[in-house]
């Protein structure tokens, strides 16, 4: 909702996950409108607002994540639902003055959107660079100047954003929703705890997506991460551990993200790291950055450059070691590593 269809180019038709007749097919009652308000985990069956219990022998917690959002900013426009997007490219397309607080890569991506539709643009960051948490200062610092070539007024160290001149969006990040998990006594720690197979710390609860926090047997620590992408495939892989097939979920967290002519693709977690190792000219697409903890290759990110970004998906996959000379050298190629 933050790339093509503020664009134009991606209907609202394809936004949905699966249309409804697809749930009737496959034996799926769908209840919508209907909040949970218990778990009912003593009684095995969970109580809707409307007073209905539904019973269940397992139970999985998808309630994914919502907006964080800033007191002081109550008239402030959010992207998350359908109707926001709806909301911003009507704004978009009517060329409306739009100031961004936060660079994140909501924030990015709107900006991209909006500034190739003519509106003009002021994007407010708190830190130092946009995305510097991801991706560092020094890639981070790039996209920043991509955005100036651009036309977006882009200012940074901003802790408190003046009176925005046009509608203001804020995207400073996102929070998930752990009411019903907490209420129900299971364990949250900025994500409801699961472990490699979605279970909780209930008997016969199960928790997957973005509102988890879950072991990553590869990465050897807890992760969570707010990307279509890895909760969609952590989430099939939590359907099939509730049915029996306890196969853990190992894949490394990839993503990509437009914004103008660049396609920017990132494989990791945002783990920490300790020094990082550039393909190619940092600046002159195509080109890739490393990112490395006590030697091991724990990210990867690249400009255009997605061959390279697929293959350091692999090698970390299958545990490859790789050398920093290994890294910077675009004549290695990075599936010969460990051979």
């Amino acid at each position: 909702m933050s790339k093509g269809y503020l664009l134009g180019t991606v209907s609202v038709d394809r936004l949905a996950l699966r249309p409804k007749d697809q749930y009737i097919e496959l034996d799926i009652d769908l209840l919508r409108g209907e909040r949970v308000v218990d778990l009912g985990l003593q009684e095995r069956g969970a109580w809707l607002e409307s007073g209905r219990k539904i019973q269940w022998d397992r139970l999985c917690v998808t309630a994914g994540s919502d907006v964080r959002r800033l007191e002081d900013f109550g008239d402030a426009l959010y992207l998350r639902e359908l109707r926001d997007a709806e909301r911003l490219k009507a704004l978009i397309d009517r060329r409306e003055p739009l100031d961004i607080v936060g660079a994140g890569f909501i924030g990015c991506e709107v900006a991209a959107a909006a500034r190739q539709r003519g509106c003009a643009v002021r994007v407010h960051e708190a830190l130092t660079q946009p995305l510097l948490r991801v991706l560092g200062a020094e890639l981070g610092g790039y996209l920043g100047e991509v955005h100036r070539r651009h036309g977006v007024d882009v200012r940074l160290n901003v802790e408190s954003p003046p009176a925005a001149q046009g509608i203001r969006l804020v995207g400073v990040g996102s929070a998930p929703r752990t009411e019903l998990a907490e209420r129900a006594g299971l364990e949250v720690d900025r994500g409801i705890v699961v472990d490699e197979l979605g279970r909780t710390s209930a008997p016969g609860v199960f928790a997957a997506g973005d509102v988890t926090r879950f072991f990553h047997p590869l990465l050897e620590t807890r992760i969570r991460v707010e990307h279509f992408q890895t909760s969609q495939r952590q989430g099939f892989a939590v359907g099939r551990a509730m049915a029996g097939a306890a196969e853990p979920y190992h894949e490394v967290p990839w993503f990509w993200s437009d914004q103008y002519d660049l396609n920017l693709q990132y494989v990791g977690a945002g783990l920490p790291w300790d020094q990082t190792v550039t393909r190619g000219e940092l600046g002159r697409p195509p080109f890739t950055q490393f990112y490395l903890d006590a030697g091991r290759l724990v990210a990867a990110a690249g400009i255009n450059d997605h061959h390279t970004v697929a293959r350091a998906r692999r090698a970390m996959q299958a545990r490859k070691e790789l050398t920093v000379d290994q890294l910077a050298d675009p004549r290695f190629d990075l599936r010969m590593a460990g051979r």
